[in-house]
């Protein structure tokens, strides 16, 4: 509702410019066509009504500058000269001549109400005036009723009407203004403009002063002849269409010299900035300290704010080249990022809008993060992912690198293939840190279950865990324990508990001499075998997952496993070579 109420001031602005264009315009064009009307008339065989018109000063001016040059113009009649009177003002010639229509001369004025009389062809104009002297005239002071303020060069001096106005059989076009160029910047006035800087506007680069500025006077200030973008849209006519997009530049609807300097700049397109970035510009009005932060958007570092940002008009918000949401404004440059968006897993907060997590200008952390990683994860996960969080805070082993709050050494901030956006599944993830033992995994045949399926979080809690080395339930650090069934919490969470109680089966277990479980024999006792005592939890090349070599204190025994069509046999530091076989025991049957 804001938005449209936003949207709906801003036509009103526009349509309030576009009637004050109009009605400038049609002014304008009242004024200076006066005479060629009454010319048409003539043309076409009427008889022409002779007319005195005043083009400068206006009737009810006032000014503060003491020296205006009066100039008019009879039509319909033809007169060779007009009479000029005053009240209160000097007038530098009482006749004055009738040159092909047109007449002027100076006047200079007294402070107060100065008026002057003219009359020619039997017609007679009053016009007054109303002067106070610049230095005297205070903001606020009040004017004379009826007065309004009109601007005029500071030094008036004779005028020559075929300077600026096209001149042909004998008579004058008041209609058009042919580009005539001033002597502005040539004498003592403006002798520097135009001339000391890297970029120049074209009319003042030709000397065509006019273009901008009235001769005459004008009811704007320093005599331009439009007020605001209007002024400027005269010539630069492709950009209307473009500022009547729905979110406007507040300094383009105030008027362009706010950012365009309307002569000279050391910045192209007469930009008011230093002459090295566009930002030196932006920071005229928008605080810099937003942008100056030790980790900068590329753009921003180079002073590049119309990468992002249409400095006059755009139909998005913020005045962006593109939407924010679902990243459309960063693909315009972040194509990979885009590519990841194309995967099956994408990050919530990347498909609404990258600012949620990236700080489009700058940051005190890198990638322009809002905050460090973690504690941005951590912002938005607590609430989404409790249980994660849950484990995070009460872990006594911590993964290293949730400890360090380096999420994304894990997790792809942006998509991925994967689930929870995890970089790899399984030993293709873990195994970049854990490196010795993704080798291992890779040079053997026979993998545990959750390692060949990739799921280490089967017997891992990968942010953090009570119980050591991030495994999900209890499991015994030592070689030799007193057997305890939770101990083995850990492996019994999938596997069997009866293989370790039962002392004698034909179907619990394949590990069996005739009937005596071998588990059993090795476990369940006061110094019973832990179970990674012979096997190895990730992999190995021997049958069983048993592994190379028996861990014992500082040693380290080989074990040889050999299985047998109803056994095998076990050659082992720890003991004798052993035979099992589950149709005819070799053990003693009193076991």
């Amino acid at each position: 509702m804001v938005v449209e109420r936003g949207r709906e001031k801003q036509k009103s602005r526009r349509d309030s410019r576009f009637g004050r264009s109009i009605g400038m315009a049609l002014f304008a064009l009242l004024v200076v066509l006066a005479v060629p009307v009454l010319g048409t008339a003539a043309a076409k065989g009427k008889a022409a009504v002779p007319a005195l018109t005043i083009v400068s000063p206006p009737d009810g001016a006032f000014v503060t500058e003491q020296i205006l040059f009066l100039s008019g113009v009879v039509s319909g009649a033809k007169v060779d000269s007009v009479k000029i009177t005053g009240k209160g003002v000097k007038v530098a010639k009482a006749v004055v001549p009738v040159e092909n229509g047109a007449f002027g001369t100076l006047l200079t004025f007294s402070t107060g109400v100065n008026q002057i009389t003219i009359t020619g062809a039997g017609l007679t104009r009053q016009v007054k005036v109303f002067y106070t002297p610049k230095k005297a005239f205070k903001k606020g002071q009040k004017i004379p009723k009826g007065f309004k303020r009109f601007y005029v060069h500071s030094k008036a001096g004779e005028m020559n009407c075929k300077e600026c106005h096209s001149f042909r059989r004998g008579k004058f076009n008041f209609a058009r203004i042919i580009p005539a160029r001033s002597n502005c910047t040539t004498g003592e006035c403006h002798p520097k403009m135009g001339k000391d800087a890297a970029h120049v506007h074209g009319p003042v680069g030709a000397g065509i002063c006019i273009s901008c500025h009235n001769p005459h006077g004008s009811s704007q200030p320093l005599q331009m002849e439009r007020s605001g973008p209007d002024l400027c849209i005269v010539c630069h006519e492709a950009k209307q269409k473009e500022f009547d997009q729905d979110v406007v530049h507040p300094p383009v609807e105030e008027g362009c010299i706010d950012c365009h300097d309307p002569h000279q700049s050391p910045m192209r397109v007469q930009l008011r900035g230093d002459g090295k970035q566009v930002s030196s510009l932006c920071f005229n009005c928008h605080e810099e300290e937003i942008f100056t932060q030790k980790h900068q958007h590329g753009p921003v570092a180079s002073g590049d704010c119309i990468a992002c940002h249409n400095p006059h008009a755009s139909p998005n918000e913020r005045l962006l080249i593109a939407p924010q949401d679902g990243g459309r404004l960063c693909f315009e440059c972040h194509e990979g990022v885009k590519d990841q968006m194309d995967r099956k897993i994408v990050h919530d907060p990347v498909s609404e809008d990258c600012s949620n997590c990236h700080d489009p200008h700058s940051s005190a952390t890198r990638f322009q993060l809002h905050k460090p990683t973690d504690k941005l994860c951590e912002s938005r996960h607590r609430d989404v992912s409790p249980d994660i969080y849950e484990a995070i805070d009460k872990a006594v082993f911590k993964h290293d690198p949730v400890a360090k709050g380096e999420c994304t050494n894990c997790h792809v901030p942006h998509g991925s293939e994967v689930t929870s956006l995890l970089k790899g599944k399984g030993i293709n993830l873990c195994g970049t840190c854990h490196e010795e033992l993704g080798d291992e995994i890779a040079e053997s045949k026979n993998l545990h279950g959750p390692v060949k399926t990739g799921a280490c979080t089967e017997c891992h809690n990968v942010h953090g865990s009570e119980f050591s080395r991030l495994l999900v339930r209890y499991f015994p650090e030592s070689f030799y324990n007193d057997y305890k069934q939770d101990d083995y919490d850990l492996c019994f969470g999938c596997h069997n508990k009866e293989v370790a109680k039962t002392r004698n089966t034909d179907k619990l277990t394949n590990f069996r001499d005739g009937e005596y479980n071998l588990h059993f024999f090795h476990v369940n006792r006061k110094k019973g075998r832990s179970c990674i005592a012979c096997h190895d939890p990730h992999a190995s090349d021997q049958a069983k997952h048993i592994r190379y070599e028996v861990p014992f204190g500082r040693w380290s025994y080989p074990i040889e496993f050999t299985p047998t069509k109803n056994g095998g046999g076990c050659l082992v530091g720890c003991h004798a070579p052993k035979q099992y076989d589950r149709v005819k025991a070799v053990g003693k049957a009193s076991r």
